[in-house]
Parts: structure tokens; sequence; C-alpha cells
């Protein structure tokens, strides 16, 4: 209605003048019946005004048509073609130019068809009035968020109607053409440098995902899962056959076009890079929410790949948004799949240390502190997942040791001693005896220094601007209290240590404690 009242109240303005006037020039009963070649010019008149205005209507679409589809992609012309306004437009254009003929013709003489010429009057005043707010409209049509809005409902249509039951091919081909369509927005978006339609692209194909396929996927029938290479163009044989045994063959359309949106986006804009890794969380914690877990493994697979596609792109800052989406995926994970947060764990250090390798040093430090939050969460919901994070970092840092690089090694080894000094404030005994062997293991002037770091440091802001904003070589004050018992806990951890005992066994030294004994308890021995 907002959009049609400027029409309206065009009309409005002229019905009122012409009122108006002819009232003033003579009655208003002869304005309203005129002669019979009165009435033949104004029907004239109205047919010609008509035509003007059906060739506005016509300029405006093919106008719109064009600058959509060479934008974006051929494939958008499809929007245009089933849009209902405007086959209405058309039809009250094309319907109101034959009724006037038809009327005009119907004049003979001194004969006036009083209610047909009324009638065409009428449709010729509802065809300026939808004029300009058409023209409006289209324009807006053309605007890509109100593209991808729409290519969302009609997709969520097709789904529907997939779930009811008959012609479910048909409608599988019909949430494909949308898939591909926004698809087709995102890339048109990336090569044209606007990244505010390219992440609107990529969140509505997530949310395509999340909040509504995955609700109804187990209501599809199995036809739906029949696939070939018409619906996975590209894939190999052994994609096909995997995707159509997971059922993931829709997951595996849109994670797919991800990879490409991340190895085309310039290094410089990682607004998509982001944006992809927000969407893969959604889908992989909806998935574990209705107990999909193919599809949640499948979502690990491709945060993987965009880890690898960032080390081979050399942007680290694309690694740096993937991997805090992927610990908060293995967050979100812990509840119902501790084992999947262990495994995306594992990835998150083995991608650190190839970004290392490949020198990126910092990212693996990144992903070390990623892996220690991650262990920090998971002692609310599996405290032997902490544990079993612990030994992963305790041996990352035991095998970078020999080849170590300064900033890699610097990043994981903080990574250690801050969940170490974190296990110690929250007496987690056993978890602080693994992290603490591990510390010992480490040279002991590294140690010294970096615990001095530590200790000295009182600004948690890193000194550059870049992808992190805490610095390694802080930590907060709470667990920077705990820097001395980590200090006397150490000399008698050392390899060969008179007094080395194994890292799972508890210390039954009350000094040296790294988690001390409630107060109303005794300490056997």
């Amino acid at each position: 209605m907002a959009a049609a009242l400027p029409g309206l109240a065009l009309v409005a303005v002229a019905l009122m003048l012409g009122v108006l006037f002819g009232s003033i020039d003579g009655s208003l009963k002869t304005l309203l019946t005129p002669d019979a070649m009165a009435a033949g010019g104004m029907l004239g008149v109205i047919a010609g005004a008509e035509g003007v205005a059906i060739s506005i209507v016509i300029v405006a679409v093919v106008f719109g048509i064009q600058m959509t589809s060479s934008r974006y992609s051929p494939r958008i012309i499809g929007l245009f073609t089933r849009n209902l306004w405007n086959a209405l437009v058309l039809g009250i254009s094309l319907a109101s130019i034959l009724y006037t003929f038809l009327a005009r013709a119907e004049i003979r003489g001194t004969y006036v068809p009083f209610w047909s010429v009324t009638a065409a009057e009428l449709l010729a005043l509802v065809n300026f009035a939808i004029l300009l707010p058409y023209v409006g409209y289209i324009f807006e049509v053309m605007r890509a968020e109100t593209l991808v809005g729409s290519i969302r409902r009609h997709a969520l249509r097709e789904l529907r109607r997939a779930v009811r039951g008959p012609g479910i091919r048909v409608h599988r081909r019909g949430l494909m053409t949308s898939l591909e369509q926004i698809t087709d927005i995102a890339f048109g978006s990336i090569q044209l440098g606007d990244m505010a339609v390219c992440v609107l692209s990529i969140e509505v194909l997530g949310k395509l995902l999340s909040d509504d396929y995955l609700k109804v996927k187990s209501s599809l029938g199995a036809d739906w899962f029949r696939i070939g290479h018409a619906e996975l163009p590209g894939a190999s044989d052994q994609i096909v056959t995997e995707a159509a045994r997971a059922h993931t063959w829709v997951e595996y359309t849109v994670l797919s076009s991800f990879v490409d949106f991340v190895g085309l986006t310039p290094i410089h804009r990682r607004e998509a890079a982001h944006a992809v890794a927000l969407a893969t969380r959604d889908v992989g914690l909806a998935a574990i929410g209705v107990g999909d877990h193919e599809t949640a493994e499948l979502c690990v697979r491709f945060f993987n790949t965009y880890l690898r596609t960032a080390l081979n792109r050399s942007a680290p800052t694309f690694a740096s948004s993937t991997m805090n989406e992927y610990r908060r995926l293995a967050i979100g994970a812990l509840k119902w799949r501790p084992d999947l947060a262990v495994e995306a764990a594992s990835h998150l250090l083995r991608y650190g240390r190839h970004f290392d390798q490949s020198g990126m040093p910092a990212i693996y430090g990144a992903a070390a502190e990623d892996v220690a939050d991650l262990a920090i969460e998971a002692d609310a919901h599996d405290p032997t997942v902490t544990r079993r994070l612990a030994k992963l970092l305790v041996g990352n840092l035991a095998d970078l040791l020999p080849e170590a690089r300064p900033i890699g090694l610097n990043g994981l080894f903080k990574a250690v001693v801050k969940l170490a000094l974190w296990a110690m404030a929250e007496r987690k005994e056993e978890v602080a005896a693994i992290l603490v062997s591990g510390i010992a293991a480490t040279p002991a002037d590294f140690v010294d220094s970096a615990l001095g770091r530590l200790e000295t440091i009182g600004s948690g802001l890193f000194w550059e601007v870049n992808e992190r904003v805490v610095a390694f070589d802080w930590v907060e004050e709470p667990l920077r209290a705990q820097i001395p018992r980590l200090r006397a806990a150490l000399p008698e951890t050392k390899p060969g240590s008179k007094r080395s005992r194994h890292p799972h066994e508890p210390s039954m030294d009350g000094h040296h404690d790294l988690v001390r004994p409630e107060a109303e308890v005794t300490t056997p021995g």
C-alpha cells in the first residue's frame, strides 16, 4: 500500500481537478454524459495514452531484466517471468487497451454506451494509477537484497511441496535452480567487488540449509536422495556415491560453492571468508541439533577444506576467522558429539602446523589458543575431552621443539601455559600435571623468558592491528597469580629429576601441589 500511494495520489489529484473545473465550466451531469463525438474522441485519447503507458511498462521490465541478468546471471530472468505482479500489470494494461477499442466500436451516431465508456475510463485510471508504483517496484526488484529474498521464498515453497510428496523430482529441480541463482549472485558480487551482496547471499544460503532444509530433511521421500551427476555436476563418482549414501547432496552443493567463494575472494576482502565460516558453523550446529551426524561431519571436512584453500592462497586472514568459527562449532558439539570436538581440535592444530611450515607461524598460535579455549569449555560438559585436548597440545609442543620457529613456538607454548594456569586455578590436578610435564620438557631458558613476559606485560592489546586483538604474551590477572606456583612445580617435573613423576601421578607434596587440596581434606601418606 505504501508503494501504491504515489499512483493513487496522482489519480486522485487529476480526478479532483477534472471534477472541479468541470463543475465550474458547466454542470457535472453534462461532464459525465458526453455526446457521441466527445465520447469517441475521449476513448481515442485514452487508447493512445494507454499505449504509451504499456510502452513504459515494457521498457521498465526489459531494462530491469537486462541490467540484473548482466550484473549477476542470465538465470535471474526466471524471477521476472514467474513474477505475479509483472503478469498482473501487463495483463491490466493489455485488457484496458482492448476494452477501449471495443467500447469505441459501440458508439453509433447519437448512441453513447454510458457504462462502457465509464468502464473504459475507470480501467484507464487504474492503468495510470499503477504505472508509477510499478516502475518503482521494478527498480526495487533489481536490488540484490530483494532478489535473494524472493529466491529463498521460492525455494521454501519448493521444499514444502516436496515434503507433501507428489512431483518430488520437479520440486527438487526447482530447489536446485534457486540455489544456483543465489550462487550466481554471490559470484557476480565477488567479481564486481560488492561484498555486502556477497555476504548476504552466503548468509541466505546458510540459513536455507540450517533454518529450513535440515528441519524438513527427514520428511523427504527416498526419491529425493536418488541422485547422479546431474545433481552434482563436476563431482567424481566417489563423491556422488558418498552423497547418495549419506543423504547430503544438498549440503554438499551449498558447501562446495562456499569453497569456490573462498578461492575467488580477494585476500584483502575477508568478509566473504568470515561469512562462509559463520554459515558453515550454523549448518553444523543445526545438523547436530536434529541428529544429522553425516551433515555435521561434512561441515568438519569443509572447514578443513577452507583452511587448505587459505593455506594454498597464503591468506592467513582467512584462516583466523575460519578457525574461530571452527572452534565454536566444536564447542557446540561438546554436549552431543564430544568425539567431533576432539577431531576438530586435532585438525586445527594440524593446519596450524602447516601454516607455520609455510611461513605463517602466527596462525599456529591462534589455533593453539582456540584449542585451549575449547578445552576450558569442554570441562563443563565432559572432563575427559579436556584431558584429551591437554595431551594433544602437549604432544604438538613436543613435536614442534626440534624445529620450532620462534613465533609459532611462542604461540603454542603460551596456549599450553595459559591452559595450565587455568587448570591450577580451577583445581584440575590431572590436567595440570599433563600440561606441566609438557612445559618442563621445553628448554629452561625459553620457559623462564616466556613466564617472565607473562608476569610483566600488563596490557592485553596486541601491539599491531591485525586479526588478533589479545597478545600471546598476556594472561589475565586471576591466572597470573598462578605463575609462581607453576615455576615452583617445574623443577620436580623435569625429565631426569630425582623427584620426577609420571604426568598423571598427582603431587604428594603440599607445598608444590599444582592444585591445593581443600582445607578439610587430608592427603594420605
